[in-house]
């Protein structure tokens, strides 16, 4: 009781110092009463404090005690060994609504707690809710790069997520270019064998370009899934052999044909060499869907690589030798662990 007595009175001081806007004594009470409950192991108590000290110090503009309360409150996450649950998560992303765009302790905080959400929740990649929440967030602050990976290791909302953001990504760059940046969703969830996201992620992508442009689609095809099978129309886009490809590509998939599948490759390989990880990426495909084996370095964990893609500065695509680090070695396996309950098959 005298202990709970304590608390209350050092939290109305705390009160006071906002109230006076001394946020440097405000942060350093929140601080010792905090190390003090957790000492005690009065972790439900701690996490309340510290989440309301967060919250009052950034609505305050204090971004950096903000900060450093809100990693606080996951390191209190850890030692509780609380999982991720709908409270716990919701506590991150209000958090995560105060932050300025610009305060570099953001991403520390997204990073400590998906690293948290990986430790206690149910995906080796983390929890699928919380990355997407900060895939959005990211997308917004146009922040396109950093966003990928978590949209990549989101829910099933997160692919035509991903496709539209990409899909804004490519506009500030020569609309040939566009193909490169479909390519990134596409060729990443087919090497996860996720036809279904890379079908979502293409058809929300070309919506997108389509809306701005419509002449992009010039022509449409006939095209037979499987031999026995009725045809399809299918789109062609003007000056956009990449595109072409992709569409293709997700069609070839879903049937047993390792020598189209080639034969496809080796008809596009000259719009297929602007970007060297490609080749890798089609590699992976080739294996996963067609048992076409070919030599690759030694790959990374499941979790080495995830982390690689999370925590790393991705590329631009279709730009230089620096994007293919992150195409490959942030998601070429991936979303086995991402996406592994979901489903191969297209809807």
């Amino acid at each position: 009781m005298a202990s709970t007595k304590g608390t209350d009175k050092v939290l109305e001081k705390i009160q006071e110092s906002l109230n006076n806007k001394n946020y440097y004594e405000a942060h350093q009470m929140y601080r010792t009463v905090c190390r003090r409950l957790i000492k005690q192991k009065q972790y439900d108590k701690a996490i309340d404090v510290l989440y309301s000290g967060a919250q009052s110090l950034l609505e305050h503009k204090q971004s950096g005690s903000g900060t450093d309360l809100s990693l606080y409150l996951i390191d209190a996450y850890l030692a509780e060994e609380l999982s991720v649950n709908d409270e716990s998560r919701d506590r991150i992303i209000k958090l995560l609504e105060l932050f300025p765009h610009d305060e570099p302790g953001r991403k520390r905080f997204i990073d400590a707690a998906i690293s948290w959400s990986i430790k206690t929740g149910d995906s080796p990649a983390g929890d699928p809710a919380l990355h997407h929440y900060v895939a959005e967030l990211l997308w917004k602050d146009k922040i396109y790069q950093e966003a990928e990976p978590h949209f990549l290791a989101g829910t099933s909302a997160s692919s035509a997520s991903y496709g539209k953001m990409l899909a804004e990504w490519s506009s500030q760059d020569d609309p040939s270019k566009r193909g490169a940046y479909l390519a990134r969703a596409v060729l990443q969830y087919l090497c996860l064998r996720s036809i279904r996201d890379a079908k979502i992620a293409f058809d929300s992508f070309v919506a997108e370009i389509l809306s701005k442009n419509p002449g992009l689609a010039t022509d449409t095809v006939s095209y037979r899934p499987t031999l026995t099978g009725d045809s399809i129309e299918i789109t062609i886009y003007d000056n956009a052999p990449l595109i072409n490809f992709l569409q293709l590509l997700i069609l070839m998939v879903q049937r047993d044909a390792p020598d189209l599948f080639t034969a496809l490759r080796n008809k596009y390989k000259d719009c297929l060499a602007i970007e060297p990880s490609f080749e890798d990426l089609l590699n992976r495909i080739g294996e996963v869907f067609f048992n076409i084996q070919v030599q690759r370095p030694q790959q990374l964990s499941f979790l080495q690589d995830l982390m690689s893609s999370l925590f790393s500065q991705p590329g631009v695509p279709g730009g230089s030798r620096t994007s293919s680090s992150t195409i490959v070695g942030g998601t070429s396996s991936t979303s086995a662990n991402i996406k592994a309950n979901q489903s191969s098959e297209l809807d």
